[in-house]
Order: C-alpha cells, then structure tokens, then sequence
C-alpha cells in the first residue's frame, strides 16, 4: 500500500484513494452534470473543466462515486424523474424535461433502475400518499382488549379477536 493513501497532514478524515478525482473536481464536475441534466452532457467537456483526459476522468470519477460518469447521471435523470412524477406533470413532459431522447427509452431505462414502468411507479406513490395506514387502536375500556384496525380484512379481524380473547 502506498503511504499516501493513509498517511495524511489534511484534517479531513476521509482519505480520497490514489487516482480519484480531489474534492474540488468531483463537486465541479457533479455540478456541471446536474446543471445540464435536460440536455445531453458531453464527458469530454467535463474532464476538461476538470482539467482530466476523458479516460482519466472516467476512472477518478468511479473510484469517487463507484459509478461511471454515464451511469451516474443516469441515475440522477432518473431520481430528477421520480421527483416530477409525484406531480401532475404528464409523462411525456417529464421525459424531455429528464433529458431522454424518447418515451420507450426513458421507460427502459426507469425500469431497469426501478423494477417497474414510470406509469405504475406513479400510481403506486399516489395509492400509497393517499390511503396512510393509521396506526391500530387499543380499546383498554374492554376487559379483553381488542385491536381495532380499518384496514385489516374480515379474515384477519376475526384472527385479532381470536388472538385477544
């Protein structure tokens, strides 16, 4: 191991491994991807800002976030869209808003992140914002005493008596 990747007079406690991208790189060039993130972000130009070859900066960059620079700003797109599909903006909007060339490209691309199409990722947000579980109820004025909770059904109700009685 070399000793400068321990040994360090800086304060900080996190020690950058050799090779990565120093504080003042990775937060430009996180800023500079997420400026642009309705438009298409060229690496190059990145790595340049950074004052890196695009190939250096590719691998500083992962030893840094543990994701290529694509692959990071992928993600952010996505998580840019998860915030605007809690909205009423339609889909379509918030494809080209996000940046993505298409429909059918942002779709593969939320699914593959999310495990489900952007469609049902919104209704499930909207189903689970709009029926809040309520914690149960404990009735103690009953001598045996009883859970009441809205939203177990009959079979489990009947089970809750079953359980308190």
């Amino acid at each position: 191991m070399n000793p400068q990747s321990v040994i360090s007079n800086h304060p900080c406690t996190l020690v950058r491994p050799l090779g990565a991208l120093s504080g003042w790189q990775e937060r430009r060039a996180k800023e500079l991807m997420l400026r642009d993130l309705g438009s298409c972000v060229r690496i190059s130009e990145i790595a340049e800002h950074c004052n890196l070859s695009r190939s250096h900066f590719s691998r500083a960059f992962k030893k840094v976030t543990g994701h290529s620079p694509q692959g990071w700003l992928v993600m952010m797109k996505i998580e840019k869209a998860k915030s605007l599909l809690i909205t009423s903006m339609p889909i379509t909007d918030v494809v080209y808003e996000c940046g993505f060339a298409d429909h059918s490209h942002f779709t593969r691309t939320f699914s593959r992140l999310e495990g489900m199409t952007p469609r049902a990722w919104r209704r499930a947000f909207d189903h689970a914002t709009s029926h809040p579980r309520q914690p149960p109820v404990i009735d103690r004025d009953i001598p045996n005493w009883r859970t009441h909770d809205s939203l177990v059904d009959s079979v489990g109700q009947s089970r809750a008596q079953e359980l308190h009685a």
